[in-house]
């Protein structure tokens, strides 16, 4: 570290423990400004978006769509404004706290006043600033887009996923030298921006001047401001891990010697959980006090005035709190604690019934000890007590319904025929099992019906329609196959697409139909659908709770693992989509023996300790 940066950062905790009284405070009401604004106002945005969708929700690609769109764009910059002015709002006041640190040692009403006077400014900059790094950000993005379309888009995504060919690390070679440029143009533009808000709030200049003043003053000296920034971002990755490391390390320690004490145990939980909680807000403060203080020693060193803030304080005092005073405030903060920990060791007892009523559907057969959608998993499914056996079906070129995920054989057999370009009985020639395992190389790409068959009176079927973009008669066809093997109670249709639901609907009204979704914006209960499939990054336990409140199952794929499927049965999902059925089967019923204690161990383990590594699988996609 260089004496430059040494000298900042001694000014920095200097001026830190003068005033870290009013910088919590501080960081606590924009905390509050960002919860009361933030919230509601994106989510007008976004339901305007999807309001001009004509839809009641979007889901993956349609997200994609709207946000590329001129409206989604122009939203994009609207939120990202709203969002970095409460954060440039937090860091005035505490800029503003640093400057006055030794005459005053800052007051929290003071700052805030200090920040709000200047809401219009502060306001403008932000535009600006979002606008800037958009228009560097854009071009770059663009460029990638048009080499993975080049390189990477001539057969199925998954094949290039999974076997990596030369064009895939040649694109990701050419992405990463793109992203590196970008990223290394936008520390660059960064640094030399460091004056700016200092700038704008303290010398008095416009929004749109002082971006090129910043630049001017830094020139020739970002290396200087790039060791002290780094330092604060270095600090800030410790003080992050931290408490997450603290509290995951105690948990380890303690719970055990509470695990027949059912009682202590939750008051220690939901104390756990309110120290994580206590650490980070910590953290977070300690981050942006420093940033701002740092951005602010900075500018001294460039030469910006800071003595004009002088002016602007105001007469109101604060009269220091006696002893009294102080003793009554650590008798409420810890009042507020023993309830906080309380409340979340009621939260924790409330939320261990652990349903053994889950059902279980086996991700394209179970393709994770066996070839994925061919009879072999099928079969290997049923045996492992599958409730649900999950395919995916496409239309070949002659009509046939097959069952199949990709748009073409290249992952699974290193074949460039599309689905929809090949007769039956060519595709019908493919191995589509040595990839896995030599002894499947008899396996061939099945019809709907063949496996509807191996599965009728053993288990029902879960049918994922699949469009990529050449469907014939896909609903119909899958319907006349479903009745022409007397399926059709035991089946269920699905897709991403939710236009493809909606023919399923029109032509079998009671039929059950759902929504695969791996992202989405919106209320997805409002969809025409019986039951949701979310990927398990979308489900929470209010997802769960509104679609339950729409009368609509929740599956969730795809589960893995113990841990995963722990958490999702305290959220409450109906299914787990999997390619271990086996292992979730076997799971289950050892769940189903456990006492309430040992469930409440079994909760607190997942919500402390991290989650065991997933085996990795050739194919993670829906």
């Amino acid at each position: 570290m260089t004496v430059d940066a040494i000298e900042v950062w001694r000014d920095i905790l200097f001026r830190l423990r003068l005033i870290w009284r009013p910088v919590l405070a501080v960081n606590l009401a924009c905390a509050a400004l960002g919860f009361v604004l933030l919230a509601p106002f994106t989510g007008m945005i976004t339901s305007l978006l999807i309001r001009l969708s004509g839809q009641s929700a979007l889901a993956d690609l349609e997200i994609a769509r709207a946000l590329l769109s001129p409206l989604g764009i122009l939203s994009l910059i609207i939120v990202l404004t709203v969002v970095l002015t409460i954060g440039i709002l937090g860091q005035a006041s505490m800029m503003y706290l640093g400057v006055r640190a030794k005459s005053d040692r800052g007051s929290t009403i003071r700052s805030l006043g200090f920040a709000g006077s200047n809401i219009r400014s502060i306001l403008a900059f932000s535009l600006r600033l979002v606008t800037r790094l958009l228009l560097i950000i854009f071009p770059f993005l663009a460029v990638g887009l048009g080499i993975a379309w080049v390189l990477i888009t001539e057969y199925d995504i998954n094949y290039y996923l999974n076997e990596r060919p030369p064009e895939f690390w040649i694109a990701a070679a050419a992405i990463a030298c793109i992203a590196l440029a970008m990223c290394t143009l936008l520390l660059r533009k960064l640094l030399a921006w460091t004056a700016t808000l200092p700038l704008l709030l303290f010398a008095g200049v416009s929004p749109a001047d002082c971006f090129g003043q910043s630049e001017r003053r830094t020139q020739n000296k970002l290396s200087k401001i790039l060791v002290i920034l780094a330092v604060w971002a270095f600090i800030t990755l410790v003080l992050g891990a931290i408490p997450l490391i603290l509290v995951n390390y105690l948990g380890d320690w303690i719970v055990p010697g509470f695990i027949e004490n059912v009682n202590a145990l939750v008051v220690l939980l939901g104390g756990l959980a309110a120290l994580w909680a206590s650490l980070g807000f910590l953290g977070a403060s300690f981050s942006a006090a420093t940033s701002a203080l740092a951005l602010t020693e900075v500018s001294k060193r460039l030469g910006v005035s800071l003595d004009t803030v002088e002016s602007l304080a105001t007469d109101l005092s604060e009269s220091s709190p006696g002893r009294i005073k102080t003793i009554a405030r650590l008798l409420i903060i810890l009042s507020v604690g023993v309830v906080v920990a309380a409340i979340s060791g009621a939260w924790f007892i409330n939320n261990i019934k652990l349903s053994d009523n889950i059902t279980i559907a086996a991700h394209r057969g179970a393709s994770g000890t066996a070839p994925e959608n061919t009879l072999a998993a099928v079969n290997q499914a049923i045996e492992d007590r599958a409730d649900w056996i999950e395919i995916d079906v496409q239309e070949t070129a002659d009509g046939e319904v097959v069952v199949i995920h990709d748009s073409d054989f290249m992952k699974l057999a290193g074949i460039d025929l599309k689905v929809w370009d090949g007769a039956f009985e060519e595709i019908r020639n493919i191995d589509v099992g040595s990839w896995f395992d030599p002894r499947f190389d008899d396996q061939r790409v099945p019809t709907l019906a063949e496996v509807l068959k191996a599965s009728r009176g053993k288990a029902r079927v879960l049918i994922e329609l699949k469009y990529y973009g050449h469907a014939q008669q896909l609903e119909q066809r899958v319907i006349d196959i479903v009745e022409a093997t007397e399926m059709t109670p035991n089946v269920a249709i699905m897709s991403l697409e939710y236009s493809g639901i909606l023919k399923i609907r029109a032509l079998r009204p009671d039929w059950t139909v759902g929504l695969l979704s791996a992202t989405a914006i919106g209320d997805l209960t409002q969809f025409d659908t019986d039951f949701l499939a979310a990927s398990k990054g979308m489900v929470t336990p209010n997802f769960v709770r509104g679609a339950h409140d729409a009368g609509k199952e929740v599956f969730v794929w795809t589960i893995n693992d113990p841990i995963s499927l722990f958490r999702m049965l305290v959220y409450g999902v109906d299914g787990v989509i999997t390619d271990e059925p086996e292992m979730i089967r076997r799971t289950m019923t050892a769940l189903s023996t456990l006492s309430t204690t040992q469930q409440l161990l079994v909760f607190s383990s997942i919500f402390f300790r991290n989650e065991i590594p997933e085996r990795i699988y050739r194919d993670n996609s829906p």
